[in-house]
């Protein structure tokens, strides 16, 4: 007992000697830097670039520079004295704004202030903003835009509820250059719609209100779906628990159609029943998503077409099959073999591709891939889901 006393009372004296240590400079002197000089201001979208020549001492740490870009929060960035310039982001206007520069030493002294002005050019946030293009389309609204630097964005669409508050019903991130999406789940009825941007720093564009009637459609009885096996199909699986009616069967991402590869050929087709006679507005394909690396790769489809028929003809010949449209599955990020986050999130989602206006109403549809993101010559997929309208 007494030495577990012993023990309690030294771990007791130790708890007492512990005292927080402020991080201090390694060197400490009363040393005040010069000041940086020839200071030359490159304006940019939404950025300022300094370039000055560095104070010739010997205790040299780093470069300061204190700024409010967008008139709010205070920002400061740090360049070594390993370099000659200093890249200032986050500004969301075209005005003049004060830069503070300091020469800092490593004993955390800081020189005399310099003031700068820089005008930043129009940021990137209202440059995107002002290629925004919407319209209705089936369940919702179409978006697109032009991000031609790539920059990181969250699009933000909101609409108007019955008491007159606006609600905020969708968010998008993304940087892909250019970007087409479907903002859908909404009712045939007029709607007030209101649409921004925000960029990583905050800043906000200016918004886009419009008033939308989104255009009927039902999401379509999958229990109602059926496999066809015409001659010239290529609807064979390479394993019978990857089979076709994986497509519409609602499941977890391993339960796929994967068609058999020792009869591989390209281009290929599959064709299956909808059950009754609809006149689609949209498909959503989803690739293989339990596993990254069958995303935009291997045997997802890249470049297809879907066809309908009312009466497909028994050899499996394309007689009585119409072109209701022809789709292409576009990654995000663009054609490398990386995988962004938005990549990923893409896939695992699905992609949606709305079918034309005019198209006419069919029970039976034929899937044709004409070309895959591996160039493999199997297709391979997930799920495939409709919408439409019953007639």
């Amino acid at each position: 007992m007494k030495s577990i006393l012993s023990i309690c009372g030294l771990f007791l004296l130790f708890l007492l000697g512990c005292k927080e240590k402020e991080i201090e400079p390694l060197v400490k002197t009363n040393n005040i830097p010069g000041v940086v000089t020839n200071v030359k201001v490159e304006n940019g979208k939404g950025f300022a670039k300094l370039s000055y020549t560095l104070p010739e001492d010997l205790d040299l740490l780093y470069v300061q520079a204190v700024y409010r870009p967008n008139g709010r929060e205070e920002h400061t960035v740090k360049s070594s004295i390993y370099s000659n310039n200093l890249l200032l982001e986050g500004f969301a206007d075209t005005e003049d704004h004060e830069v503070t520069l300091y020469a800092v030493n490593r004993s955390e002294n800081r020189s005399a202030p310099i003031k700068v002005i820089v005008k930043p050019l129009i940021a990137d946030v209202h440059t995107t903003r002002a290629t925004l293009k919407v319209e209705e389309t089936f369940g919702g609204v179409n978006i697109q835009f032009k991000n031609e630097e790539e920059k990181e964005f969250v699009v933000y669409t909101l609409i108007k509820d019955e008491k007159g508050d606006w609600l905020t019903y969708d968010r998008l991130y993304t940087n892909a250059k250019e970007k087409e999406y479907a903002v859908r789940g909404l009712p045939a009825k007029q709607t007030d719609f209101a649409f921004f941007f925000v960029d990583k720093w905050k800043n906000h564009s200016d918004t886009l209100k419009a008033t939308f009637t989104p255009l009927f459609e039902e999401y379509l009885n999958k229990g109602l779906f059926r496999a066809m096996a015409l001659p010239t199909d290529s609807s064979e699986p390479e394993f019978s628990s990857w089979q076709m009616s994986n497509l519409w069967d609602n499941g977890p991402p391993n339960s796929i159609f994967y068609q058999k590869s020792s009869l591989a050929k390209m281009p290929n087709w599959f064709t299956f029943d909808l059950g009754k006679r609809y006149k689609l507005s949209r498909i959503k394909v989803n690739q293989l998503a339990y596993d990254n690396a069958w995303m935009f790769a291997a045997g997802a489809p890249k470049l297809f077409e879907i066809y309908g028929s009312n009466s497909p003809n028994a050899d499996g010949s394309w007689g009585n099959w119409t072109l209701l449209s022809t789709f292409e599955s576009k990654k995000p990020s663009g054609s490398g073999s990386q995988l962004t986050n938005e990549d990923i999130a893409v896939a695992k989602a699905g992609e949606d591709f709305p079918f034309p206006p005019s198209a006419l109403p069919y029970r039976y549809i034929r899937f044709k891939t004409l070309t895959t993101w591996g160039g493999s010559k199997i297709t391979m997929m997930s799920e495939l889901t409709f919408w439409g309208q019953e007639m």
